[in-house]
């Protein structure tokens, strides 16, 4: 490459690079990332799994000790999806808003009515079988 050259490249593409051995070349680059403020890190988590095993926990810390507020919200968005999309809106229309209920929502809903495990389980298979393409 010449100065001034730009290279663009999908971030889905795994690279990789062997080790600089050139000891007469010397190499600068610029790395300028520009994403869209709707885009999803590629990385991701069992979230349904993560809320299946924190919700006993925080409906617990909820009934028995008055967890709430800032302290209940950042717990919940620790393992929470906080986001309707994807989806598939057919199956999963907005109700009452411009979106989809979010793990998140549906989270704290079934703590802010106390709402059995079991029943809070079965709400969250739900949630994601209505959110599969």
């Amino acid at each position: 490459m010449k100065k001034g050259d730009a290279v663009f490249f999908s971030p889905a593409l795994f690279h990789a690079a062997g080790a600089n051995t050139s000891s007469d070349i010397q190499r600068m680059a610029n790395l300028l990332q520009v994403s869209s403020a709707f885009g999803r890190a590629m990385e991701s988590i069992d979230r349904p799994a993560m809320c299946r095993a924190l919700y006993p926990v925080l409906l617990d810390q909820v009934t028995r000790q008055g967890l709430s507020g800032a302290k209940l919200e950042a717990a919940v968005l620790a393992c929470a999806e906080g986001y309707s999309f994807p989806t598939n809106l057919d199956r999963d229309p907005p109700v009452g808003g411009l979106a989809p209920e979010t793990q998140k929502q549906l989270v704290l809903r079934a703590l802010s009515e106390a709402m059995p495990v079991e029943a809070f389980n079965a709400a969250l298979e739900a949630q994601e079988r209505r959110r599969q393409a």
